[in-house]
């Protein structure tokens, strides 16, 4: 709880203090994300399990004005404190790459953005069970608002929505959700 009250603060001052900058999008960006994360695992003939716990990595991006838009693409990797457990069996999910295309509208220094793309996670184990160990590709689909708080800082939050079909196997499918807050360094 202290944390989100810190977060919103952070924030809220972020927004004060730079409302008199108007924000450029166009160019590179580097960054990090920290936050929660929450799946489903649905594992065939296993009972469904469910896991959350924290999540956090960088982000690599770029972005191009084209009128009161901003276009490009992003390139994130999250690590995660994930783990799921059943019967005795254990499991962990590692982390998960996205490559995506962010699509947002220019608000002055404010961006409202959607986002579409590939994503490809890791799960090492259900141990004791038959060793489980998937590397699959999935979708992912979100949305976010990034805020400029000078021509170089960017702040914000996203949701990202994860879905892997037959995920090692047929059968097997994950759903799996994230939300972040972002801080980003533009060049």
């Amino acid at each position: 709880m202290k944390c989100k009250c810190l977060s919103a603060l952070f924030l809220a001052s972020a927004v004060t203090a730079s409302s008199a900058f108007a924000g450029n999008w166009e160019g590179a960006y580097v960054g990090g994300q920290i936050g929660y994360g929450s799946g489903d695992f649905d594992l065939g003939t296993l009972t469904d399990l469910d896991t959350d716990g924290a999540v956090g990595g960088f982000t690599i991006g770029y972005l191009w004005e084209v009128g009161d838009w901003a276009i490009g693409p992003e390139l994130q990797y999250d690590f995660s404190d994930l783990s799921i457990e059943s019967g005795g069996a254990s499991g962990d999910f590692d982390g998960i790459a996205r490559l995506k295309l962010r699509a947002g509208y220019d608000l002055g220094n404010g961006l409202l953005y959607g986002s579409l793309g590939f994503a490809y996670t890791n799960f090492d184990g259900l141990s004791g069970v038959d060793d489980i160990d998937f590397d699959d590709p999935g979708y992912v689909i979100g949305f976010g608002y990034d805020h400029q708080i000078n021509d170089q800082w960017v702040i914000g939050g996203e949701y990202q929505y994860h879905k892997f079909d037959d995920f090692g196997t047929d059968g097997n499918d994950v759903d799996f959700g994230t939300l972040h807050i972002r801080a980003m360094f533009r060049f």
